[in-house]
């Protein structure tokens, strides 16, 4: 099964699986890893390395971080380069986390896509996710009525 990591500033990861968890039920081999206020760094990095050893099970690992090239993402790069070089190969890194990204990459843990066909469409399923509205966008074909007075 694929294995999913969320590393973010603050609980945003832990919101992020919680929100999933409401819309989608129990969720499998997902981790998650907060850098709070104040926290070392190095410390991070190795909770990261140590979500990915938890969640792979041979079938890769996405490990999503929030900003690229900040913390979570720079030790998310680290953690990568202590770990085996086979298991190297099979982690994706993708910056920029949001809900339909992670929607995604749980339908293809669900339908056991090929780890090398994931990274591509969930980077697209997040811009996909993205919109505007506004009410000047909305066209209006009622009439006013006008008042007999």
């Amino acid at each position: 099964m694929l294995g999913i990591v969320i590393a973010t500033h603050g609980t945003f990861s832990a919101g992020l699986k919680d929100a999933v968890e409401v819309i989608m039920g129990a969720t499998e081999n997902i981790a998650t890893v907060s850098l709070k206020q104040g926290e070392d760094i190095q410390q991070v990095g190795g909770q990261i390395k140590q979500a990915i050893q938890q969640v792979d099970q041979g079938n890769g690992v996405v490990l999503f971080v929030d900003l690229v090239s900040a913390s979570p993402y720079n030790q998310s790069l680290l953690a990568v380069r202590e770990l085996e070089k086979e298991q190297q190969e099979n982690v994706y890194i993708i910056s920029g986390v949001n809900l339909p990204m992670l929607l995604e990459t749980i339908n293809y843990q669900l339908l056991e896509t090929p780890i090398e066909e994931i990274p591509a469409a969930v980077i697209a399923q997040g811009g996909n996710g993205l919109a505007q509205w506004h009410v000047s966008m909305v066209e209006t074909d009622e009439v006013e009525e006008e008042d007999d007075f």
